[in-house]
């Protein structure tokens, strides 16, 4: 019998998106839920970069620019919700015992304006 393999020295790589987008999940959980606002914040940022960078790499969209700037701007809403709901400023039915929804709030703001600066400087930068 006949060996009918052929070897080609295209070499496919891997993609970091999803390795990078499991991490940002991780780290982003842990820091909303334990209450550590610097590594919630960051974990997002890399949440929001991973899946702009995912989106763009398999050619979905031409720039990653404006799906950072989307998922940023949810996060600031969605933060800037939990914050009033904690603050009460927005009074909701049985919030009463959910504790630390202005820290966690202001943590998700936070990370979603940093997505909405980066996507302006990226898109800005790239001409």
């Amino acid at each position: 019998m006949a060996d009918h393999t052929t070897r080609t020295d295209d070499r496919t790589t891997a993609s970091p998106w999803p390795f990078l987008l499991a991490v940002s999940l991780v780290l982003s959980e842990v820091g909303i839920l334990v209450g550590l606002g610097p590594l919630a914040v960051g974990g997002l940022v890399l949440f929001v970069a991973s899946v702009a960078g995912f989106v763009a790499e398999s050619n979905h969209v031409t720039s990653p620019w404006p799906i950072a700037a989307g998922l940023g701007i949810v996060f600031v809403a969605g933060g800037t919700f939990l914050y009033a709901v904690g603050t009460d400023l927005l009074t909701i039915a049985g919030s009463d015992a959910l504790v630390g929804l202005a820290t966690r709030g202001t943590a998700i703001a936070v990370a979603g304006a940093f997505a909405v600066l980066g996507a302006v400087i990226g898109r800005y930068r790239d001409g």
